[in-house]
């Protein structure tokens, strides 16, 4: 209670405070949403990810175009599904940093290490079943990439190499240029299982080169730039959390100072606070993202510094912006939106006892 005799309210729900019958369905199906409508930007921020300089898209919108072009519109959702798999680990990381940061409260009262350490934690747990998901999910996207030049589209709506436009050292070129990627047979391209099982195969059985070997099973190309993947993850979650926070604390300040200049609800203000930590983080981490795909849909295994040093030799400073247009369209919307759904369900799940302490 206040001087005044006025409860205070919080902007802030703890874990404990959230009954979670109600917020883990509600979680899962606001971020089900979000993912379903930002998915074809993830599509192409992996594809402008694996490209050498601008060999094939020139940027984000001119991906969107030309994929929707040849390939059709469809081809923007290649890999959704198992993408959408994602929801799985994102739970099990959500409900992770609430929990991490809620007992973090007993080390440190400061709410910006908190919310590091709780989204460092959450990430190393949630990578354990992300990382497989992620690779198979790239592999899919890939599936008919390349170059404008040659392809036609075909009566099926695939995209098929066109050999009479191009001359034969131009094509040999082009194809030296790219990375060499899992091939997916064109007779099965417009099956997403058959897809999605010949992925699975060829990742579950890379290790037999001698076919007069008896083939063993393996999962180490499902886990293919795990630690890279880990690092990069929590890295960013040690960056985000505590950039949401801070971003939040100083709006309100700003609102306390100006009330009359700054009357927005306290949904709104972290609606902005998320696309601005994500604006944050993604720059921060852009070389890092670049080097764990191509890392995880390379066919060959390199080290990390290896293709770093590949990178840099290609892009030079570009390495900083590559993809990053449609990354930061991808994590900025994304933040905002999940921000809303998010805080909001948050909210709706809150324990009766804890009901007109909130404020909105």
């Amino acid at each position: 209670m206040s001087e005044s005799g006025e409860p205070v309210l919080t902007h802030d729900i703890d874990w404990q405070m959230l009954d979670k019958k109600k917020y883990v369905p509600l979680n899962l199906l606001s971020t089900f949403i979000v993912r379903s409508f930002l998915y074809p930007f993830t599509l192409v921020r992996t594809r402008l990810q694996v490209q050498i300089q601008s060999t094939i898209y020139k940027g984000t919108w001119h991906a969107l175009h030309t994929t929707v072009r040849y390939e059709g519109f469809r081809s923007l959702y290649k890999g959704f599904l198992v993408y959408n798999c994602q929801l799985i680990p994102g739970l099990i990381y959500i409900t992770t940093f609430e929990a991490t940061r809620a007992r973090a409260n007993i080390l440190t009262k400061n709410e910006y290490l908190r919310a590091g350490v709780g989204g460092t934690i959450a990430s190393l747990f949630a990578q354990v079943l992300a990382c497989p998901i992620d690779i198979v999910s790239q592999h899919m996207q890939l599936v008919g990439l390349t170059s404008p030049g040659r392809v036609t589209r075909s009566k099926d709506g695939m995209s098929a190499v066109s050999n009479t436009e191009l001359s034969k050292t131009s094509s040999t070129r082009r194809q030296q240029r790219q990375i060499q990627r899992i091939h997916v047979p064109n007779e099965i391209r417009a099956n997403n299982y058959l897809i999605f099982k010949h992925i699975c195969r060829t990742l579950l059985y890379e290790n037999n080169v001698d076919k007069n070997q008896k083939p063993q099973i393996t999962l180490r190309g499902f886990y293919r730039g795990y630690m890279i993947s880990t690092f990069l993850f929590s890295l960013t979650s040690a960056i985000w959390w505590p950039s949401y926070y801070f971003y939040q604390r100083q709006m309100l300040k700003i609102e306390t100072i100006f009330p009359s200049l700054f009357p927005l609800p306290l949904l709104a203000i972290q609606c902005i606070a998320g696309p601005l930590s994500s604006l944050t983080s993604t720059i921060l981490t852009n070389p890092l993202d670049v080097c764990r795909t191509r890392i995880q849909v390379e066919q060959e295994r390199r080290r990390v510094a290896q293709i770093m040093r590949e990178l840099w030799q290609e892009e030079g400073a570009g390495i900083f912006t590559k993809g990053l247009t449609a990354r930061l369209s991808h994590s900025c919307v994304y933040s905002l939106f999940i921000i809303f759904g998010y805080e909001t369900v948050k909210r709706i799940s809150l324990k009766e006892e804890y009901k007109g302490q909130v404020r909105w």
